[in-house]
């Protein structure tokens, strides 16, 4: 077998490409230090004999004319299947599962970052206006000299427009306080993340975002 200057194309090198081993996982085959068997693929040093022997072990098992070992399959080759081959009826089910997770986790986040999309200054300019309003609407009205209410220094009904208040305030409570900028753009980030991988799922499994839409109305 010649022997290669090019330290890409030395024995080692072809040896390891081979093989997929990397220069510490030959290193530790063969007996050296993996510096020295980069010295050694730089043509800057040769292997002890014993290394050279164990090295050999290996390059004989190197497709001809290196060799004497068979042919490597193409592992290219399975790029460029459709998507979805194959794939076991239990890797099937694994992907299946993990796609119904998804379908969750997205259905979550689009939910939260709807409900809790309002900015943070429309919050508590509302939650200020509730403190506000209350004192003010549970004052009592001061009438005049004809028996009338003076208004609007105060409400000419009390008792009603604190009920709308209250409501007003449960709805106020319930409502999720809003997402700081920076959470929203995690949350928007991880959203697409989560379609991105949704999508993949669904190429792998052999659907389009049409049936994927189907299923999520």
């Amino acid at each position: 077998m010649p022997r290669r200057s090019d330290p890409s194309s030395s024995l080692p090198a072809v040896v390891r490409a081979h093989f997929a081993l990397t220069q510490q996982e030959l290193a530790r085959f063969v007996g050296v230090g993996r510096a020295m068997l980069a010295r050694v693929e730089a043509g800057q040093r040769r292997l002890p004999e014993a290394a050279e022997h164990r090295l050999w072990v290996l390059a004989r098992q190197l497709p001809p004319p290196d060799g004497q070992g068979p042919a490597a399959p193409d592992f290219t080759a399975g790029s460029a299947a459709p998507a979805g081959a194959g794939l076991s009826a239990a890797d099937a089910e694994l992907l299946r599962r993990r796609r119904q997770r998804l379908r969750f986790y997205v259905a979550k986040l689009r939910f939260e970052l709807d409900q809790r999309g309002a900015g943070q200054r429309g919050h508590a300019r509302r939650r200020w206006a509730l403190a506000a309003l209350r004192p003010l609407l549970a004052a009592p009205g001061q009438p005049s000299a004809d028996g009338r209410l003076r208004w609007p220094g105060a409400t000419p009904d009390a008792a009603r427009d604190l009920h709308w208040l209250d409501g007003l305030t449960l709805r106020t409570t319930a409502t999720p306080e809003p997402l700081r900028p920076a959470e929203r753009a995690l949350r928007r980030a991880r959203l697409r993340g989560l379609e991105a991988e949704l999508a993949e799922l669904n190429e792998q499994l052999g659907e389009t975002a049409a049936t994927e839409s189907g299923r999520a109305g």
